[in-house]
Order: C-alpha cells, then structure tokens, then sequence
C-alpha cells in the first residue's frame, strides 16, 4: 500500500511501463539513459540516448551477427537502463510506391496483424509492413521487411539481455521525418516539389515528388560504406527528372563528410534543404 501511495505522489503511477509501444519513448524511459542500435548486413553499432535526447557514439563492429552481439552486447546493457533499446534494421527491407491502398478505418492496424488483408496480391510471406499513405493523392509508401532477419536480431538481444523497447527500420523513420517537416502546406493551392535522398548507415533512399505526387522511388539497402561513388549513382539519373527550383531535401542519421557538397553539385539548380544533423534517428525515436 505504501508503495503504491509513493508511486502517486512522484507520478510514476502516471507513466506508462517500460514495454508499452504506444508511449513516447521518452515517457517510458524518464531520467534514463537507453541505448539505440543499427543493425546492417554483417555491421553493429550503437549509440546512448539520454533523458534529454542527447546522444553520445558508442561502438561499432563488423562481423558475423552472433559474434558482434557477444561483443557488444554486454557493453550496451552496462551503459542502459536494464539493456533498454531501440534497434534500427538497416538491411533486408524495400520501400516501394504502390497506389490505391485500403485506406479504411483500421487498416493500418491490420496491415500489422493480417497483412494478406490488406495488401491481397502484393502480399509476400515472410514479411512484416508499414504503410505512409500520399494525403493528396491514392499513392503510398509500402515498407516491407523481411520476419527472418527481425527475429533473428530478437533472439541475438534475448541472449544479451537486452530489451527491445521498439523495432523500426531507419531509413524508413527518416524518410517519413523529412515529409512531414517539408509538406506543410498542403492543398492544390500549393503543391510542392522535391527530391528527398534518405542514408542511414550507408542504406539510401531517393523519393521524387513532383507537385504533391510521389512519381518515382529508389531504395538500396547497405549501399555504401566510405566510398560515396554507389550513393552518387543512384541520384544521378534525378538530375534530369527534378524540376527547376525544385527542392532537394537531405536527411542523414549522421552527417556524411562531403555528401551536401557533392548533391548540390549534382543538382546546382535546386536550392539543398539538409536536415541532417548528428544523432537525427535516434533523437526522433526519443520524442515519439
């Protein structure tokens, strides 16, 4: 009784548990420090995320997945609250445009639950999915990763004990930031043009968005690492897709050392909107 009456009065018997996925991170986890991993094809690193959303780089490790879990996973539970964590999946996903979607009242629940439902035949087993639905055309984004890989990233997580306190794949939440902070106006009135070029960890996404409607996507998975040849290649051919004065909107997990150079010599009559700052992913995560 006594316990309870303490949680009334310093108001942790207002917040939410630990492992309740519908809560902000940061009411789950208030004055703690959590941990945020990237997990990419044979790569591990993390960084630590404070009460504050502040970040600090951890470690990074290349190798087979069980053996970078062995090596790390210790650390990442010693400097988190009870090995709380956010993982990032960087590799084993497609993001893709597809058009006329259900968007009936919960649909989205049911994409999770019974995607078949949902999707009919572009349903692919072995798959789990999130849907970003365009709110002026019958376009939407289509994330589908692969149920292997995230349950084997679960099991390598239990064996560390570690908590997984939320799922996602980055360049994904990134791609879903950079619309949302840049299509603020809305309407026929005026529509907005963009190319929006996503990296997280070396995986990269391009969107072209052309008056409000999403006409072409290009994802590549564990793109690139130090060489940012592959990235370039991959926007090269927006060059002469993108409309003048058109926006060209820039979101990195980290910065990328020469990136913002390189594009706005690619497209130089496009004004550069870079959002990237260090820590983007994993201070997203915090607020939501």
């Amino acid at each position: 009784m006594l316990g309870q009456v303490k949680a009334v009065l310093n108001f942790s018997a207002f917040r939410p548990e630990p492992d309740d996925p519908s809560a902000s991170w940061r009411s789950r986890f208030p004055k703690k420090t959590t941990a945020l991993l990237h997990v990419g094809r044979n790569r591990l690193d993390y960084c630590l995320v404070d009460a504050k959303g502040e970040v600090t780089p951890g470690e990074e490790k290349d190798g087979d997945y069980k053996e970078v879990f062995k090596e790390l996973g210790p650390v990442i539970k010693s400097s988190s609250h009870d090995g709380w964590c956010a993982v990032s999946l960087d590799t084993r996903y497609v993001i893709s445009i597809e058009t006329n979607l259900s968007r009936k009242k919960g649909s989205e629940e049911a994409l999770r639950k019974e995607p078949r439902s949902v999707l009919h035949a572009r349903y692919e087993k072995g798959k789990r999915y999130a849907v970003t639905h365009n709110p002026e055309t019958n376009s939407s984004l289509l994330l589908a990763m692969d149920e292997e890989n995230i349950k084997k990233v679960e099991g390598f997580c239990k064996e560390q004990q570690l908590k997984i306190g939320r799922m996602c794949c980055g360049t994904y939440v990134l791609l879903r930031h950079a619309l949302a902070a840049t299509n603020t106006k809305k309407g026929s009135e005026a529509p907005f043009s963009a190319l929006y070029i996503i990296c997280c960890q070396g995986s990269v996404c391009a969107l072209l968005q052309e008056k409000d409607n999403w006409m072409e996507l290009r994802s590549r998975p564990d793109l690139f690492t130090d060489d940012l040849q592959p990235f370039l290649e991959l926007l090269s051919p927006f060059s002469e897709r993108l409309s003048p004065g058109a926006s060209v909107v820039l979101a990195c997990d980290e910065p990328v050392e020469g990136l913002p150079e390189k594009v706005v010599a690619l497209f130089p009559g496009n004004p550069l909107n870079d959002l990237t700052e260090p820590g983007l992913l994993a201070k997203i995560l915090h607020k939501r």
